[in-house]
């Protein structure tokens, strides 16, 4: 009876190559998973848009609110969110705003070093003092092979020992669900409460290579687009 969660997607709203409504209907059409959030970069607005698009045309999957936010500190993902939030100088400042939602505050790769093709950025050993609600201790991206067995060991015998949780970090539709987190349950409800009584569970595995072959030029075009037009609207 556990169900299975990915909670961390991107979509076109921020640097992911799928729209919010083709990343619901994917999931609901071509995977197992019960509950997804969508977590762009500073930005909730697309996963309200994924959220309004299953509840018409997928009914059994649940989509959370969610955003990726950039500290100086380093990534947090902000879960069950109602609106969406700025960038933050500290983790703190962003860990409390989530907070304030009555949002849960997850930390997103916390060890991983920045990378030129997803730029990531954690917290690193400031998940043992922070008001955490969980760490992803099993984040997709093929890199972060070591940095995610350095998390599970630290937050489990120097950190907080808070919800292990994964996820697949994904920009592109078929490395969805790849790692995931189980939990007690099928609902959204579930899932929060299994992370907040810390009974869930990191699954699955990374990035296949053949999702990394397919993904990086369709990447690394994306990014040079998005930077042309940027250049282009200066």
């Amino acid at each position: 009876m556990y169900g299975k969660a990915d909670t961390h997607i991107h979509t076109s709203y921020s640097d992911g190559l799928m729209s919010p409504e083709a990343v619901v209907e994917f999931v609901a059409n071509e995977t197992d998973l019960n509950v997804i959030a969508i977590t762009d970069h500073n930005t909730a607005e697309g996963s309200f848009v994924a959220q309004a698009y299953a509840r018409r045309y997928a009914p059994r999957l649940e989509v959370i609110i969610g955003q990726e936010i950039t500290t100086k500190e380093g990534d947090i993902l902000g879960l069950f969110l109602t609106a969406s939030l700025p960038s933050f100088e500290t983790a703190a400042e962003a860990i409390a705003a989530i907070h304030a939602q009555g949002g849960l505050a997850i930390a997103a790769h916390p060890f991983s070093r920045r990378v030129t093709l997803n730029n990531m950025k954690g917290l690193g050993e400031k998940i043992a003092t922070l008001p955490l609600d969980g760490v992803e201790v099993r984040n997709g991206f093929p890199a972060n092979l070591f940095s995610n067995l350095w998390t599970t060991w630290f937050n489990r015998y120097r950190g907080q020992n808070l919800a292990a949780m994964g996820g697949t970090d994904s920009h592109v539709s078929y490395t969805i669900g790849s790692p995931c987190t189980l939990f007690p349950g099928r609902t959204a409800a579930d899932l929060r409460q299994a992370i907040e009584s810390r009974t869930v569970r990191p699954a699955g595995h990374f990035w296949t290579p053949l999702s990394i072959a397919r993904s990086i030029p369709l990447l690394l075009k994306h990014r040079g687009l998005a930077r042309y037009e940027q250049a282009f609207s200066d």
